[in-house]
C-alpha cells in the first residue's frame, strides 16, 4: 500500500478568485465599520449579548486569525485587548488581512507556496462569508438598511451552501431561517447564516 499523493495546490485563478471574493466583502464590511461613531458602540447587534464594540473586537481578532491561517495553516482566535479606538483596530487589520493575502498571491518564490496558496485560498473564502455577515450586522445595528450587495450575496450563497452544513455551521452560524423565495440575495444569504432579516433586532 503506498501513500497518497499530497493535494495539488488551488490554481493561482482559484487563490485570485478567492482573494478577489473576499476583498468585495471585506469592502462592504469596511464601509459599514467608516459609517461607525462612538455614540454607536454600545447598540446591539442582531446576534444576542453581542454590541458594536465587541463586535469591531471580534472583526480584528478574526482577521489576524484568517491572516494566521493564510501564511502556517492554523486558524488561531485570540480576542484582542481593549483598545480606546476598537473601530480603527478593525479596520487595521482588516487590511492587514488583505495585504496578506495579495502577499501569498504573489509570492510563488516563496517556500512552500502550494501549501500557502490552499491556506490562504480556505482563509479568503472564510473571510468572505464572514465579513460580509458582520457588515450586515453592522449596518442592521445602524438602522442603515443596506443589505449586502446582490452579486456579493449570490456568490456568497453558493460559496456558503457548499463550505456549511448542519455538523459544522456551529458555532459561527445558527441554523438557517426560513425566508420567502422572493427574498432578496442579501436576505436569503443572511437567513442561510442563521440571521433573521425579517426581525434582525
Amino acid at each position: 500500500m503506498t501513500d497518497s499523493p499530497p493535494p495539488s495546490p488551488p490554481p493561482l485563478p482559484l487563490l485570485a478568485e478567492s482573494v478577489g471574493l473576499f476583498e468585495r466583502s471585506a469592502t462592504y464590511a469596511l464601509e459599514e465599520l467608516y459609517g461607525l461613531t462612538d455614540a454607536d458602540l454600545d447598540r446591539p447587534t442582531p446576534c444576542t449579548g453581542w454590541d458594536l464594540r465587541k463586535l469591531a473586537l471580534h472583526l480584528a481578532a478574526s482577521a489576524d486569525g484568517l491572516a494566521d491561517l493564510a501564511t502556517t495553516g492554523k486558524l488561531s482566535l485570540s480576542t484582542p485587548p481593549e483598545d480606546p479606538d476598537p473601530v480603527g483596530l478593525a479596520r487595521d487589520r482588516i487590511h492587514h488581512l488583505l495585504d496578506t493575502f495579495k502577499s501569498v498571491m504573489h509570492g510563488e518564490a516563496a517556500p512552500h507556496v502550494g501549501e500557502q496558496a490552499r491556506w490562504a485560498c480556505s482563509a479568503a473564502q472564510a473571510g468572505a462569508i464572514e465579513f460580509a455577515a458582520h457588515g450586515w450586522d453592522i449596518a442592521t445595528a445602524r438602522d442603515a438598511d443596506r443589505g449586502i450587495p446582490d452579486g456579493l450575496a449570490t456568490e456568497l450563497l453558493a460559496l456558503s451552501a457548499s463550505l456549511l452544513d448542519d455538523q459544522n455551521r456551529r458555532p459561527q452560524f445558527a441554523p438557517p431561517v426560513d425566508v420567502p423565495a422572493t427574498a432578496s440575495a442579501s436576505d436569503r444569504l443572511v437567513a442561510f447564516l442563521g440571521r433573521d432579516p425579517a426581525s434582525p433586532s
